[in-house]
């Protein structure tokens, strides 16, 4: 996926921008994502998703009308999301970019609700290894036995189109 076109937002854009992220994230995560003194630079790519970098970082990565920070923000540990715990079976059907079922997870944050952006991470290591929308409240995940629970939207994977725009931004 290439860059079509790319800008630096106007401060007045960045308070609408902080405005619109309320709706789905905190006040805390948002300071983390965007520092008092920050140059916003947004990215337009070919498909129409949008990347926003902070200081020449890639922060967010806007697809319809959701948010989703990207994964090097939880592996480098700059900011956490609600957490779902996979076992060691549904790692390589995640991190290959499959959504993540019921059976293979081993432990749901009890404060998660349908349309959530968590982190899916790993039982062994505790490391992020995809991002994805809760399609489910934490209670309901709970008492399901199978079916698709966590739409993975990011992952580390070479094949996942914005981590090759991540793994090659300048």
């Amino acid at each position: 996926m290439s860059i079509k076109q790319r800008y630096f937002i106007q401060k007045s854009k960045i308070r609408e921008l902080k405005q619109e992220l309320l709706k789905q994230y905190d006040e805390n995560f948002i300071n983390k994502i965007f520092p008092k003194k920050a140059q916003i630079e947004l990215i337009i790519l070919e498909d129409g998703n949008q990347l926003f970098a902070v200081n020449n970082e890639l922060k967010l990565w806007k697809s319809g009308d959701i948010y989703i920070p990207v994964l090097t923000l939880l592996l480098n540990k700059k900011i956490d999301l609600k957490k779902v715990v996979v076992d060691m079976g549904a790692i390589r059907y995640v991190t290959n970019g499959a959504d993540v079922m019921r059976p293979g997870i081993t432990m749901i944050d009890p404060s998660i609700k349908e349309g959530d952006i968590v982190q899916i991470v790993d039982e062994t290591h505790d490391r992020p290894i995809a991002i994805g929308r809760a399609l489910f409240n934490a209670e309901e995940m709970e008492k399901m036995k199978s079916g698709k629970v966590i739409k993975n939207l990011h992952t580390a994977n070479k094949k996942d189109p914005i981590w090759k725009v991540i793994k090659t931004f300048k």
